[in-house]
């Protein structure tokens, strides 16, 4: 069985809250205490579990997503960059602070309401293989959520992993693992000069990543149930995304392979994060004039970011930065594609970033 296949089938079948809770409710009373999470896990392990990308950071939307509210995140963001650290985290609360976020009635135990989201917890830090089957459901609810799906993947990776073959094109036939008997309906629609497939402007121009998701939520309440076959498109594509990266990620930087390289393309092969930190060639976590002017940008705008005027930038003073800005840095001729002459510096940081 193809390893994409083996996570849809787990994805697909598995109960993991239903199979974990009496492990995690030791006395079996139906309830979580606050004592009985404090046995099982710890802070750090908690937070490594929630990592699904083992990047070391939680993202805003990971907290909206597990905690119902951005608000910890703001309280316990110092340096203002667009994640926490495992170490932030731990240095802000503790384990029984982490207990109470999840206690929403603070009466020091979790119900059957409150409770999943440790659950998932707690099975992901006991079975490590769940990190992978459950990563696009990021507070572990059993159900997929437009938020969820939106931050799990783009527009463009979805693309690029439904044309396998790299031509720029989908058929009726690559586009049915994921819309199966709805394909011909949606290639119909979007297909404007009607040959029969789809090129990758005919999907852009006609759809979002948000309209593919409402495509599959049939019944409009924002959310693809994993107990069911709406989620089932999404679940392939992701693991296409996930599993196969001769598909998505094999081919570096230029995926459509005709010698350019577009800002989608560079979309799909790194985050500005991971290019800051490529460019970080001494891996002090900040960059210096040259470092920075070398990969990322001109000496003005490294002196506009420089608020503190140390004549260092720190990841988080560099937080508003895009990939669109790192992009047009290197776009010399502002053409909206980097050829051979202007790429060399946007591949050293890919290798980097895969390395």
């Amino acid at each position: 069985m193809t390893p994409f296949l083996l996570f849809f089938v787990a994805l697909a079948t598995a109960s993991p809250m239903r199979r974990q809770t009496m492990m995690l409710d030791a006395n079996g009373d139906g309830m979580i205490s606050k004592q009985e999470v404090l046995n099982a896990i710890t802070l750090h392990d908690a937070l490594v579990a929630l990592d699904i990308d083992n990047d070391g950071f939680l993202y805003l939307p990971q907290i909206v997503e597990l905690f119902g509210t951005g608000d910890i995140f703001y309280q316990l963001n110092n340096n203002g960059d667009d994640h926490l650290t495992i170490g932030e985290f731990q240095h802000g609360l503790n384990l029984g602070e982490f207990f109470d976020l999840f206690d929403k009635n603070a009466d020091g135990f979790l119900d059957m309401s409150e409770s999943y989201q440790m659950n998932y917890i707690y099975n992901t830090i006991q079975n490590p293989d769940a990190a992978i089957t459950n990563a696009l459901d990021a507070n572990g609810d059993g159900k997929l959520s437009k938020l969820e799906v939106l931050g799990a993947f783009t527009l463009d990776e979805f693309m690029v992993a439904m044309d396998p073959n790299g031509d720029g094109f989908h058929t009726v036939q690559e586009l049915t693992p994921a819309f199966g008997a709805d394909t011909q309906a949606i290639v119909n629609l979007l297909d404007a000069d009607m040959d029969g497939q789809l090129s990758y402007d005919e999907v852009k121009g006609g759809t979002s990543l948000e309209g593919i998701f409402d495509i599959y939520d049939v019944n409009g309440d924002g959310y693809l149930s994993l107990n069911t076959t709406e989620a089932d498109g999404i679940l392939y594509v992701y693991g296409v995304i996930k599993t196969d990266p001769n598909i998505v990620q094999g081919m570096g930087p230029d995926a459509d392979g005709d010698g350019w390289i577009s800002l989608a393309e560079v979309d799909i092969a790194m985050t500005m994060h991971q290019a800051l930190d490529a460019a970080d060639l001494d891996d002090d976590n900040h960059l210096d004039a040259q470092e920075f002017t070398m990969y990322v940008g001109t000496q003005l705008l490294f002196n506009r970011l420089d608020h503190n005027n140390d004549g260092i930038l720190s990841f988080g003073e560099m937080h508003t930065l895009r990939l669109d800005d790192l992009f047009n840095y290197h776009d010399i001729n502002g053409d909206g594609f980097l050829d051979a002459s202007e790429s060399d510096k946007m591949m050293f940081l890919y290798d980097r970033v895969m390395a």
